[in-house]
């Protein structure tokens, strides 16, 4: 998930880069802006951080370092969004926290690629995934109203249909367009299509 940075400053999926509103700011926003620019407690995104660690900022082959005894080893080729899988002690994951760390690399696997922890340490990021939003419990739940035009445009249908009345007939027809007739069902109807 991503959050508005501080001053305005764009949009991050680093949670400490994030904008904490008041919780009338936080309304006051929502009626405002877009639909899917959506409040949420900053107590539960709190709750359910996972540090996480994008691609874009680890090297992308084997680091090693003399000296170093603490390494650890992610995925080559795999990611969640940008966030590269960690090995872990039983399989893989893009929680850093849950990362092993090994004395020593193990440069026989191909498929891996490893590099100093503290390397990784320094690079790792809070992150908020968007399955665990439940919007009753962190929207609504932290005191914050639903406003009407998101509440219209979640009600709003993919392909409504017009309801319109045949000019010969006066027969109910449903059809996508409420500009211009397109036929009546009615099979007793001169405008029958």
């Amino acid at each position: 998930m991503a959050f508005h940075c501080q001053n305005g400053q764009g949009y991050h999926t680093n949670i400490d880069k994030a904008h904490v509103y008041t919780r009338e700011e936080a309304q006051r926003a929502w009626e405002l802006g877009r639909g899917f620019d959506v409040p949420i407690s900053a107590d539960h995104v709190d709750a359910l951080t996972v540090w996480r660690i994008d691609h874009q900022y680890i090297p992308h082959e084997n680091m090693l370092v003399d000296g170093c005894d603490q390494y650890v080893a992610f995925v080559k080729g795999s990611w969640n969004g940008n966030d590269v899988y960690w090995l872990t002690e039983y399989r893989t994951s893009d929680d850093f926290s849950k990362a092993k760390i090994f004395s020593q690399p193990d440069l026989s696997d191909n498929e891996l690629v490893w590099m100093p922890y503290t390397l990784a340490f320094d690079n790792r990021r809070r992150t908020f995934d968007v399955s665990n939003y439940s919007p009753r419990k962190m929207t609504q739940g932290a005191g914050i109203k639903m406003p009407g035009h998101v509440k219209r445009a979640k009600n709003r249908k993919d392909y409504p249909l017009c309801r319109i009345n045949c000019p010969d007939c006066g027969r109910i027809n449903w059809q996508e367009h409420d500009y211009h007739f397109e036929g009546c069902r009615n099979v007793n109807c001169s405008k029958h299509h």
